[in-house]
C-alpha cells in the first residue's frame, strides 16, 4: 500500500476510535499522523484515567455515605430506644417517689408504734422494779418472822425443860409424901396436881414446837418464793431494759430510714425531671439525625447519578482502542465491585454467587491472560498482579456466600480483608500505567 493509502487507512482507524494505529512511514506526513495518533491515544488514556479516578473517588464517597447512612440510621434507632428508655425511667422515678411517700408514712407509723412500745416497756420496767422492791421488803419481814419463830422456839424449849424439871420435882415430892404417911397425904395431892400440870405443859409445849417447825417450813417456802419472784423481777427488769434499748434502736433506725427515703424521693424526683429532659433532648437530636440522614441519602442519590454519568462516559471512552485504557477500566471495575459488596451488606443490592466470576474471566483477567502478557509480561508489577487479584475475587465470593447464608459477621470480616489485596491491585495497575 502506498504511503498515502497508509495515511488514509490510519486516519480512518482514528475516526473509528482505534488510536493505536500507526502509519510507520518516515515522510513528514506519516510522522505527523503518527504523532497525532500518539497524542490522541495519550489524550484518551489520560481522559479515561481521569474519569476512572473520578469514578473511583465517587465509589469511595458513595460507599462511605452508604455506611454513614446505615450508621446514622442505627444511631437514630438507638436514640429513639434511649428516649423511650429515659421516658420509662422517668415513669419509674415517679413510681419510686410515690412509693417513697408510702415508705415515709409507714416509717412514721413504725416510729409512733415504737414510741408507744417504748412507753409500755418503761411502764413495765417501773412495775417490775416496784415488784422487786416490794418483794425484797417482804423478804425482810419474812426473815424477821423467821427470827421471831426461832425466839419462840427457844422459849418453848425453855418451857419444855422447866416442865420436865417440874415433873421430876413433883415425882420426888410424891415419893417423899408417900414416905411421910398420913402426914404427907395432902402434900401428895398437891404434888400430883403439879405433876399433871407439868405434863400438860410439856404436851402443849411439844405441840407448839411442832407447829413452830411447820411454820418455819412454810416460812422457808415463802422465802424461797419471794427469792424467785425477786430474781424473776430482776430478770424481767433486765429484759425490759434490753427491750427499751432495742425499741430506741428501732426508733433511731426507722427515723434514719424515713430520712433516707425522703432523700430517695427527692433524688427520684430530680432524676425524673432530668430523665424527661434527656428524653426531650433525645427526640430533638433524633429529629436532627433523621434530617441529616435524609440529607445524606439525598446527597448519596445525587452522587450515584453522577457516578452513573461518569461510568457512562468511561464506557463510551472504553469503546476507543488505546493501549493503557484497560488498566483504567480495570481499576474502576475493581472499585465498583467493592462498592457493590458494601451496598449488599447494607441491604441496597442483591448479589448471587454466580455473579462473582473468578479472576480469569473478569475484564482484567481476560486482558491479563491475553494481550497483557505480550505487552507487560516482562514487568515485575505484572507478575505480582496475579496473586492479589485472585485473592480479591476469592474474598468477594466468600463475602457473598457468607452474607447469603445469613453470616453477616463473617461476611463483614471477609469484606475487611479485601482492603489489603485490593489496594495492592490498584497500586500495581498504577505502576503498569507509569511504564
Amino acid at each position: 500500500m502506498s504511503s498515502d493509502g497508509m495515511i488514509s487507512s490510519t486516519l480512518e482507524k482514528f475516526a473509528s476510535g482505534d488510536f493505536t494505529a500507526r502509519v510507520g512511514g518516515k515522510d513528514a506526513m506519516a510522522v505527523t499522523v503518527d504523532r497525532l495518533g500518539a497524542s490522541l491515544e495519550k489524550m484518551v488514556e489520560d481522559l479515561m484515567e481521569s474519569q476512572a479516578r473520578n469514578c473511583m473517588n465517587i465509589f469511595e464517597v458513595v460507599a462511605t455515605m452508604s455506611r454513614m447512612s446505615d450508621g446514622v440510621g442505627n444511631m437514630n434507632d438507638r436514640m429513639l430506644s434511649m428516649a423511650a428508655a429515659t421516658e420509662e425511667l422517668a415513669a419509674t422515678n415517679e413510681q419510686i417517689a410515690c412509693s417513697s411517700d408510702e415508705a415515709v408514712a409507714l416509717a412514721s407509723q413504725a416510729v409512733e408504734a415504737a414510741n408507744m412500745g417504748s412507753s409500755s416497756v418503761e411502764s413495765a420496767l417501773g412495775v417490775l422494779s416496784e415488784m422487786a422492791t416490794r418483794a425484797r421488803a417482804a423478804m425482810g419481814d419474812v426473815e424477821t418472822l423467821v427470827q421471831f419463830s426461832g425466839d419462840i422456839g427457844a422459849i418453848v424449849a425453855s418451857i419444855q425443860r422447866i416442865a420436865g424439871q417440874t415433873n421430876m420435882l413433883a415425882l420426888n415430892a410424891t415419893i417423899e409424901a408417900a414416905r411421910a404417911g398420913d402426914a404427907g397425904k395432902g402434900f401428895a395431892v398437891v404434888a400430883g396436881e403439879v405433876k399433871a400440870l407439868s405434863q400438860q405443859t410439856a404436851k402443849a409445849a411439844s405441840e407448839i414446837s411442832q407447829k413452830i417447825a411447820q411454820l418455819q417450813g412454810e416460812i422457808d417456802s415463802v422465802v424461797t418464793l419471794f427469792s424467785e419472784n425477786v430474781e424473776r423481777a430482776e430478770r424481767g427488769g433486765a429484759a425490759a431494759e434490753d427491750a427499751g434499748r432495742s425499741m430506741m434502736d428501732v426508733i433511731t433506725a426507722f427515723s434514719t430510714v424515713s430520712e433516707q427515703v425522703s432523700h430517695i424521693k427527692m433524688a427520684a424526683s430530680d432524676q425524673g425531671e432530668a430523665s424527661r429532659e434527656i428524653a426531650r433532648r433525645t427526640h430533638e437530636v433524633s429529629e436532627l439525625v433523621t434530617h441529616e440522614n435524609d440529607e445524606i441519602s439525598h446527597t448519596s442519590d445525587q452522587m450515584r447519578e453522577l457516578e452513573g454519568g461518569i461510568r457512562g462516559q468511561l464506557e463510551s471512552l472504553a469503546k476507543n482502542r488505546v493501549g493503557k485504557g484497560v488498566l483504567s477500566l480495570a481499576k474502576t471495575d475493581h472499585m465498583l465491585w467493592k462498592k457493590r459488596l458494601v451496598d449488599m451488606m447494607l441491604g441496597n443490592e442483591h448479589i448471587s454467587s454466580s455473579d462473582v466470576t473468578d479472576h480469569r474471566n473478569c475484564r482484567l483477567g481476560k486482558w491479563y491472560y491475553a494481550e497483557g502478557g505480550s505487552s507487560y509480561g516482562q514487568e515485575s508489577a505484572f507478575a505480582a498482579l496475579e496473586k492479589p487479584h485472585a485473592e480479591v475475587h476469592r474474598l468477594a465470593r466468600e463475602v457473598v456466600d457468607r452474607f447469603n447464608k445469613g453470616d453477616k459477621r463473617g461476611a463483614s470480616e471477609a469484606l475487611d480483608k479485601i482492603n489489603a489485596p485490593s489496594s495492592e491491585v490498584v497500586q500495581l495497575l498504577g505502576r503498569l500505567q507509569a511504564k
